[in-house]
């Protein structure tokens, strides 16, 4: 097949099948794709169903698809790749610094150790300085309404849900979706699992989904994680926006018609809006309710802080929304980093792109079993440890993308909180080492590093007032309840991370690229899912805006009347075209078996 006539086979599901001097014919699958080989001009001669046309194109395109899904990304931005754990520029540094610190102990050790010490203090102090600047109050820009757009100019909307080992919930997955006030032909549901997960499928088979509900079976290839299941099916997504929910997540039933609108209206360097989100069960135990903490302090202090500055919000992954083409334009998502959308807001601020938060609520269901929590956490952690290995590789070059000011704060919430989590529990066994001593009647440190010890206290107090600070600043979003019992206990929690940093770091060292699942259904607690009815108009919407990257090479410039000035047209409210220098045409699959262009 020719390049546009792969596209039209994978997104619409028109394939060629007979071919004539100056004349070609066309199977399509289903009624949707014979209207569109019409609106098209294409000569329909065959009709087939949709699963048929499905299995024949991964059977007959396996190896495209499969390479696509895995070194689509490397292949087109290695920089931004995290299929190489290290370059061999990050290699020679690091050998470097451990060589420079072991030379430097052997020289001199005690002004060694107080030099890092005192490095390390200064981590712990801008840590605690960043809590308090996050509980500032900061004035939000302004931005445009969502507009209501009518149900026959809506966009197509692809909702991709990656499942794996979800039998337990994937009746609540399937309600929740139903439940989407949007329009059924506009909407292009892709339910992703893996091919070895027979037990879903099954259930998935005796459901009887509708027709726009597909699944898609992604072979057993590279690491099993979810970046690499939404890329292989990145291809035969047909809508404009597109969506990534997790199995557990219920969004709001108006949250696609909104966010459509919104998008109408807003300038093409508004690449995704990223929705907030909470829990159902957040009051079921004392993990879920300091997870729930976790999650208000970033979604109502955190992030609204970053977008001020223009810095987009890092680790989210779940309910982003996107514009298809500018996720294409960017090398879609990277299939070797855990932690899925660790890193991809990034990516997207660093070629000129922003990110908007959304107020639209999403709810999931937080972990409730330690260990489900800690093997999450360290999973979350190894891929913020990949963004910023990968992210390190061109640290000039990402100050001039995103500005001097926003590399710094990228640094705090990534490099430097990473550090202090993995040095918090070795300066307490050292404090506590010390009071042992002390206590025991034993030789006890010189004064220079018992004035040391003084100066880490004066400053690990300064540090957790000021995270005890936002906790209570935080609290106050959660509405009623009980919650000082859960901030006094927060020290617990922080233990609890540094331990999940430790294990991360050493898996990530060991070369472990395992994929660990977080079981879902487990909480006592069910959620309700209500179909909302059509909204007659829709309420003004003030997302919080990141403003545009400073000085970057591959900025897209916003239009002239400001950043969110643009404004629908009066015959058409849906969004505004791509200009010329708008990279949206990408080109699909071809026969190569290690594809240069993104699908």
């Amino acid at each position: 097949m020719t390049p546009n006539e792969a596209q039209q086979a994978f997104r619409h599901r028109v394939l060629p099948i007979s071919w004539e001097p100056g004349k070609t014919g066309y199977v399509a699958a289903g009624e949707r794709a014979k209207a569109y080989a019409k609106e098209q001009g294409l000569e329909v001669t065959a009709i087939t169903n949709e699963r048929t046309v499905l299995r024949e194109l991964q059977r007959g395109q396996e190896n495209e698809l499969s390479q696509n899904a895995l070194w689509g990304l490397k292949t087109r931005f290695p920089l931004h790749s995290a299929a190489q754990p290290f370059t061999a520029q990050q290699a020679l540094w690091l050998i470097f610094a451990v060589a420079f610190v072991a030379f430097a102990l052997m020289w001199d050790r005690e002004p060694s150790l107080v030099a890092g010490f005192t490095a390390m203090l200064a981590l712990f102090a801008l840590l605690g300085g960043f809590h308090i600047w996050c509980i500032l109050p900061v004035k939000l820009p302004h931005a445009p309404i969502s507009k209501l757009i009518p149900d026959a100019e809506l966009p197509v909307y692809s909702v991709f849900v990656p499942l794996f080992r979800e039998s337990k919930i994937v009746e609540q997955t399937i309600a929740s979706l139903k439940a989407l006030d949007y329009p059924a032909a506009r909407l292009d549901i892709k339910l992703i699992l893996e091919a070895e997960d027979g037990a879903l499928s099954k259930s998935l088979e005796d459901m009887r989904l509708p027709a726009h509900m597909e699944v898609i079976a992604v072979p057993k290839l590279g690491p099993q994680t979810k970046s690499r299941a939404l890329s292989y099916a990145l291809p035969f997504a047909r809508g404009e926006l597109l969506v990534v929910y997790d199995a557990e997540d219920i969004p709001a039933a108006d949250q696609l018609r909104r966010i459509a609108g919104a998008f109408a209206v807003a300038p093409k360097t508004v690449a995704c809006l990223q929705t907030q989100l909470s829990f159902w069960n957040r009051n079921e135990n004392w993990l879920t309710r300091q997870s729930a903490l976790e999650y208000a302090f970033q979604f109502k202090l955190l992030f609204p802080r970053l977008a001020k500055t223009g810095v987009p919000p890092l680790f989210v992954g779940s309910s982003s929304h996107y514009r298809i083409a500018t996720l294409r334009h960017v090398g879609g998502f990277d299939p070797h980093n855990v932690a899925r959308d660790s890193g991809l807001s990034l990516r997207l601020a660093r070629f000129g792109f922003r990110t908007v938060l959304f107020p639209s609520p999403t709810r999931e269901e937080a972990t409730t079993r330690l260990r489900d929590w800690m093997a999450q956490r360290i999973r979350w952690i190894r891929g913020a440890l990949q963004t910023t290995i990968v992210n390190s590789r061109s640290p000039f070059r990402m100050s001039r993308e995103l500005g001097p000011r926003n590399f710094f704060l990228t640094q705090i919430v990534t490099s430097v909180s990473l550090v202090a989590a993995l040095a918090h529990p070795l300066f307490l066994l050292w404090v506590a080492s010390s009071v042992a001593l002390l206590l025991l009647d034993l030789p006890q440190p010189g004064q220079l590093w018992l004035f040391l010890q003084g100066l880490y206290v004066i400053v690990a107090v300064f540090a957790f007032l000021a995270a005890m600070a936002a906790a209570i600043r935080t609290s106050w979003f959660l509405g009623s309840g009980a919650w000082v019992f859960t901030i006094l206990t927060l020290p617990v929690y922080w233990l609890l991370i540094s331990i999940a940093s430790w294990v991360a770091v050493v898996q990530y060292f060991s070369g472990v690229t395992s994929w660990a699942k977080t079981p879902h259904g487990v909480s006592r607690v069910k959620p309700q899912i209500v179909a909302e009815k059509k909204p007659d108009k829709t309420p003004a919407i003030k997302p919080l805006i990141a403003k545009p990257v400073a000085n970057s090479p591959l900025a897209v410039k916003a239009a002239a009347n400001g950043p969110l000035a643009v404004k629908a047209p009066a015959n058409n409210p849906r969004a505004v075209k791509p200009s010329a220098n708008t990279p949206s045409a990408v080109k699909p699959l071809t026969a190569q078996p290690r594809p240069t262009k993104g699908i």
